[in-house]
């Protein structure tokens, strides 16, 4: 069926740019993207357009960005403590620059991440320790690995100057990795699955935007004029197409109308965006009901897919922005970062107190222990001894008073 294939993934451009000989074309190129199977042109921005990319990738930046992103100081094996008094905390827990707060720093970064493998930002160091991370543009840096296995950046300053940059001086967030210099993005390589997504909304809104009337042929017994085919052409355009589609046609000079095209429920058409928005999900490793697809989600389990949301969706990228910390901007003996997972992870409020409450009844948990594990500070005194319960070695079964050993 060419007609309707033709419709599903668009005319070609009549003006196609094979070469790039002049800046405008460049220009051109970068904002109209590559080439697709679906015929389609496909840029970042336009891979945006597409609901379950957009879904799948604002799922997982703004989750990353939500959760308390803290610092620790932790001497040998003594207890973890929140380390407040740390410069690094105001960098990573509030904020990492003057402009954006430690949440929209944490999403656009995990987005550029995502779409593009890798995201960037300048390490502003004052005394030596890093002060500001300043986020920069995908297209503003290129990564180079030496022959030492050392990687350096090139970065286009806002002057136009390339600027060779060290590891040192750039802060480095990789997506899933195939390259020792960089991530891959998904818009690279689910970039066709997008394109096919894109092409059937736009079968399908042009479809209804022409009153979901199919394609047709009209047959003339003879041949005709220039004039009458013009007039034919825009009648049509003008008197029967979208909100006119329903109006009755006259056909004058014996023409004939047929039919030619394939009904939605012949062609497939809500399978198809079916099975793409579950594509989508797969390449971004998101669950289908995270980005509102309902087709076969049952809520008789609803906390565990929420749990496995975090762990097989949330964690690695958390471990990928906890490395990048630890690693390349804290240069601490005893600190480092950490992201705090605890509520997406508990319970309902009172199956996770009656947990709580169940361990410190019992001689195994101290109270400042079940205090930590709900990331809050310990207060000592009694509540860093083990409750020993009134009936406790009674053998007798006799009551006796509580007891607290330390």
């Amino acid at each position: 069926m060419p007609g309707l294939i033709s419709r599903m993934v668009g005319a070609p451009r009549n003006a196609e740019i094979t070469q790039i000989t002049t800046s405008g074309d460049l220009a051109e190129r970068l904002r109209r993207g590559e080439k697709t199977w679906a015929g389609l042109d496909l840029s970042v921005q336009r891979a945006l357009t597409v609901g379950p990319v957009f879904a799948a990738v604002r799922v997982i930046a703004e989750d990353i960005g939500k959760l308390p992103f803290v610092v620790y100081r932790r001497d040998d094996d003594g207890p973890k403590e929140r380390a407040r008094d740390s410069d690094y905390w105001r960098l990573i827990h509030d904020a990492p620059n003057t402009f954006m707060t430690s949440q929209q720093f944490r999403e656009y970064m995990t987005a550029q991440a995502m779409l593009l493998g890798n995201a960037y930002a300048l390490k502003t160091r004052v005394g030596g320790q890093v002060r500001e991370l300043l986020p920069l543009l995908p297209g503003q840096v290129r990564v180079e690995q030496l022959p030492d296995f050392e990687l350096v950046y090139h970065v286009t300053m806002a002057d136009g100057k390339v600027e060779r940059k060290s590891r040192r001086e750039v802060f480095h967030l990789r997506g899933y990795s195939l390259d020792i210099a960089g991530g891959a993005g998904i818009f690279k390589y689910a970039r066709q699955t997008i394109a096919h997504t894109l092409a059937v909304e736009q079968f399908g809104a042009t479809y209804f935007g022409n009153g979901a009337k199919p394609s047709a042929v009209f047959k003339h017994p003879a041949t005709l004029s220039d004039e009458a085919y013009e007039r034919l052409k825009t009648d049509l355009r003008s008197d029967f197409s979208g909100a006119n589609a329903n109006e009755t046609m006259l056909l004058e000079e014996g023409l004939d109308f047929a039919p030619t095209s394939l009904s939605n429920e012949d062609s497939q058409f809500n399978d198809t965006r079916i099975f793409l928005v579950e594509e989508c999900a797969r390449w971004a490793r998101v669950a289908p009901h995270k980005i509102s697809h309902l087709y076969r989600s049952t809520f008789s389990n609803i906390e565990h897919q929420a749990i496995e949301h975090v762990t097989d969706t949330l964690m690695p990228w958390a471990q990928r922005w906890e490395d990048a910390f630890n690693l390349g901007v804290i240069r601490e003996d005893g600190l480092y970062a950490e992201l705090l997972f605890d509520a997406l992870l508990r319970g309902d409020t009172k199956s996770q107190y009656e947990a709580l409450r169940m361990a410190t009844g019992r001689p195994w948990l101290k109270g400042d222990e079940a205090r930590r594990a709900l990331n809050l500070e310990p207060l000592g005194g009694d509540m860093d001894s083990v409750v020993m319960p009134n009936n406790a070695g009674n053998e007798g079964g006799n009551p006796r008073s509580e007891e607290r050993v330390s």
